[in-house]
């Protein structure tokens, strides 16, 4: 059997082909195309250039979506590609992803490391949250056990809050003063909806505009998120949950869906709107968490706990799971090298 590359006008079917697999968030086509014309998951810098860098990580930047079918079931991974013809990397976040009960054979890893020669790769970035995966595969071909492609993110660890049957369970396991802010926040009366829609995103927009001007946050810009929601739509693998007030946008989070897993993807603020009220940051997140529960999810995940944003975060009591180290996997050895050679004044001018 051999990997094919899934045309784009298949890939809306293949979001929910994933929703019958544990595949990781991050391998979906709703996720990584949505991310396709904002340069994937690059952080915005705020150095000199910053336009032209972000500009020639679009360019540069881009999601492949392969498949190999079998009587069984078969294979799927998603590779995020970094480079230009003839010297360019991929990136499998978490992935391969059996189409099937078991793990992904052998066999379908071997065509995987021909497809990616016969495609002009220097070398595949692996990461996955089986360490046991992670060793099999490095016993396939050429690797290293570093991040052959450091500036390319990927999380060392995330928060996960475990979506118990009983609700009470829950908010249990909370500091108690993420209960009172869910309380207090309740009593000071907002409105929160919760949408599917794209346009929500734009009614939210003001808030995230706010934010961005107060803390000199930078986002993606607004039609990305609205591609994303776009393709998730038909899955209700994202909901926007925004806390109004006098028909005001105050806070809103993205949240987005796997099979097992609710993701806290983007949030905002506007405490210029908010005055002295109470945040309604707490009740949007216990919210998300109860619809995530009741949509079949099993954990949220609130991310990493890196920058100043931990200190909310750690109201919830999450529990930190570490990842294992990335592998990468070497397809042409001569052009790795030089890769990595490169790798030093690449990283700084990109990032």
């Amino acid at each position: 059997m051999a990997w094919r590359e899934i045309p784009e006008s298949d890939l809306p079917a293949w979001n929910g082909r994933l929703l019958e697999t544990t595949a990781s968030l991050r391998q979906y086509p709703f996720f990584n195309d949505g991310l396709r014309r904002a340069g994937g998951l690059w952080v915005t810098t705020g150095r000199r250039f910053a336009a032209a860098i972000a500009e020639a990580r679009r360019w540069t930047t881009a999601p492949r979506f392969l498949a190999r079918e079998t009587p069984h079931g078969g294979t799927f991974a998603c590779i995020v590609t970094i480079g230009v013809p003839g010297f360019k990397v991929g990136c499998i976040l978490d992935g391969p992803i059996a189409l099937h009960d078991g793990q992904v054979d052998k066999a379908a890893i071997r065509e995987l490391i021909e497809w990616a020669r016969d495609n002009n790769y220097i070398a595949l970035r692996v990461t996955h949250s089986s360490e046991d995966f992670l060793a099999a595969l490095a016993d396939m071909g050429t690797s290293e056990r570093i991040d052959g492609v450091p500036f390319y993110p990927h999380p060392s660890s995330e928060l996960y809050i475990d979506l118990l049957p009983d609700a009470s369970a829950i908010s249990a396991g909370f500091q108690a003063v993420a209960r009172r802010n869910i309380r207090q926040a309740r009593e000071a009366g907002y409105s929160v909806t919760i949408d599917t829609e794209p346009e929500a995103m734009v009614k939210a927009w003001p808030a995230f505009r706010s934010r961005s001007a107060q803390k000199g946050i930078s986002y993606r810009d607004l039609d990305t998120y609205k591609r994303m929601m776009s393709a998730a739509k038909p899955h209700g693998t994202a909901h926007l949950y925004t806390a109004w007030r006098q028909e005001i946008p105050i806070a809103a989070i993205l949240i987005l869906r796997d099979r097992t897993t609710a993701h806290y993807f983007l949030g905002t603020i506007d405490v210029d709107a908010l005055g002295d009220a109470p945040s309604p940051a707490c009740l949007l997140h216990w919210d998300a968490m109860q619809e995530a529960k009741e949509r079949g999810a099993s954990f949220y995940n609130l991310g990493t706990r890196s920058g100043p944003v931990y200190t909310f975060k750690a109201k919830f009591r999450p529990v930190e799971h570490d990842h294992p180290a990335p592998l990468t996997l070497v397809i042409k050895p001569a052009l790795y090298r030089l890769w990595r050679r490169l790798l030093p004044s690449l990283a700084q001018a990109v990032q």
